[in-house]
């Protein structure tokens, strides 16, 4: 227990289990689930919101988007991300990374939406998948 606030401090377990059940713990703090103090799910939530995470995403966006724009390489890019549906989602794309560079606080709901957008084969960002990438971005952006 941590004396000045009282809170829990989490554990090796929770430590863990955060890296371990990363895809389970988005999901959760991606449709609003509050962490507890010293849960996994508050150590994966405190891990979203690092300058390292946020950079990350922001770099893995931007890469899509130099893919899909790149006239020497029709069809999909190296990291298979659907080339249409990333153009049409360049200004989407560009304000997310900047406010993923911005210096204020961002919330892990957010995070953990961009991370399922990233991490879904299945969704619209790959090419084969379904969705409308371009919304599920907004929503990303305006949970941030």
């Amino acid at each position: 227990m941590n004396h000045t606030t009282g809170a829990a401090l989490p554990g090796v377990g929770a430590h863990l289990a955060g890296r371990l059940f990363a895809g389970r713990l988005d999901h959760q703090l991606a449709v609003g689930v509050i962490p507890g103090s010293g849960t996994a799910l508050a150590v994966h939530a405190e891990r979203l919101r690092s300058d390292r995470e946020r950079h990350a995403i922001a770099r893995t966006l931007r890469r899509a988007l130099d893919e899909a724009r790149a006239r020497h390489a029709p069809g999909l890019s190296a990291i298979g991300a659907h080339r249409h549906n990333v153009s049409a989602s360049a200004d989407t794309i560009h304000a997310v990374a900047l406010r993923l560079h911005a210096p204020r606080p961002v919330r892990a709901m957010g995070m953990a939406r961009l991370r399922r957008i990233l991490s879904d084969p299945q969704g619209p960002m790959y090419h084969g998948g379904t969705g409308d990438l371009d919304g599920r971005l907004n929503a990303a952006l305006a949970a941030l």
